[in-house]
């Protein structure tokens, strides 16, 4: 949810690089003009790590870009870390690397953090990492030593953390779901709070305008002041990514110029009761087990067998018929490989398929499919299963 927007303020901030050019720091209001001093002023200051917080659609990402761009080490290493998209058993290789033998198939392979060495590194979510990984994760911040899993060498690295949450750190902590320690750490050098749209009505036109000032298909559609008031008037609970949304989806009825009838519409849209979820279904995978049963037993029979390559050709398979039979759609084939659900949840067939949980469900099938190399392979991949799959996965939409 982001693009870099030209024009959209004449602020005494604007020597800020990134930041007031960026979609999701748009406006005039007090709120976002603070914010932006906030993120210059700690920008320059060389922080060591800085928690952002605010609702889901605000802008975190971007708060995230605009203050790494305005620090010392903009041109240095930058690692992302979507903390409730790795795996639990992988979220401690992936952070932290692997050494040789310390499981079938490890090689040496170095982790986030030591990629990040120099530079920056992104905790997204970071209320969703287990509580060991927290502990570890203060040590680095504090210029202590780690180990790769599996590996007897202690790693020491120099890198300025980020942390976002969209839930309140401070009552998880209280709460005795997220370490005191580190988030007292996260928040010493700074903590930037993002105002939530509905707190900020007065920057929805300037938003909207310079959403639509990118251009689109070639073009750059004009908007009604009567629509543009509307927008205002809304009340946005998926903040600044909805309003992108809405004007995408506006956009597709009223190419040219948008007036408060197409806006009418949209929001109406949002307004309306959703879709009983449909129960998630494991047949269709079931299936695909199958049908890879026999060449699975073919590679475990032969002389040559290859635990970990077997296991990598499986997983692709299963990502790539998942992706054929929703129609290329990523959460849809998020949801079907069950990754809306965490490992301990009982009764899956009977949990509710809600925003969040489709959320959950694209970011581990982008986590799998840029783990196994499959970019390429998606690009180009045509759904030949959509038909069988389409009626029970209608409500599932994907994110913009």
């Amino acid at each position: 949810m982001t693009a870099a927007l030209v024009g959209a303020n004449n602020d005494t901030d604007q020597d800020a690089p990134g930041v007031t050019g960026a979609f999701g720091l748009v406006g005039t209001s007090t709120a976002i003009r603070r914010l932006r001093a906030e993120i210059r002023a700690l920008g320059r200051s060389g922080f060591r790590a800085v928690l952002v917080q605010g609702e889901s659609g605000v802008g975190k990402e971007v708060v995230t870009e605009a203050l790494r761009q305005t620090s010392p080490r903009a041109t240095a290493p930058y690692e992302v870390y979507d903390c409730p998209a790795v795996p639990e058993d992988h979220l401690e290789s992936e952070l932290f690397g692997t050494a040789r033998g310390a499981f079938p198939g490890a090689i040496d392979k170095p982790g986030a953090l030591e990629r990040g060495h120099g530079g920056t590194i992104f905790f997204d979510e970071i209320a969703g990492m287990r509580r060991e990984h927290q502990a570890k994760v203060l040590r680095v911040i504090e210029g202590k030593s780690f180990r790769r899993v599996g590996g007897s060498r202690g790693i020491t690295v120099d890198v300025a953390v980020i942390a976002a949450a969209h839930e309140d750190l401070a009552v998880l902590a209280t709460e005795g779901a997220f370490r005191h320690d580190l988030y007292y750490r996260l928040i010493r050098d700074g903590c930037l709070f993002i105002p939530p749209l509905r707190e900020r009505p007065e920057d929805i036109p300037l938003l909207a305008r310079a959403y639509l000032s990118t251009g689109h298909g070639g073009r750059v559609p004009r908007i009604d002041p009567a629509a543009l008031v509307r927008l205002a008037d809304y009340h946005w609970p998926g903040n600044v990514r909805q309003l992108q949304t809405a004007l995408r989806m506006a956009l597709r009825l009223q190419p040219e110029l948008l007036d408060v009838t197409a806006v009418e519409e949209v929001l109406g849209r949002f307004e309306r009761p959703p879709r009983t979820p449909q129960p998630h279904r494991a047949p269709p995978l079931g299936m695909v087990a199958e049908a890879n049963g026999p060449s699975i037993n073919r590679d475990l029979g032969s002389p040559e067998a290859d635990f970990h390559a077997i296991t990598v050709r499986t997983q692709r398979q299963l990502l790539l018929q998942a992706f054929e039979a929703t129609a290329g759609n990523k959460t849809a084939a998020g949801v079907l490989l069950g990754f809306h659900l965490s490992p301990s949840e009982e009764r899956p067939s009977l949990q509710p398929l809600t925003d969040g949980r489709r959320n959950l469900a694209l970011r581990k099938f982008r986590y799998w499919c840029g783990r196994l190399g499959l970019g390429e392979a998606l690009a180009g991949r045509r759904a030949s299963r959509a038909r069988a799959l389409s009626d029970q996965l209608a409500p599932i939409a994907e994110p913009e």
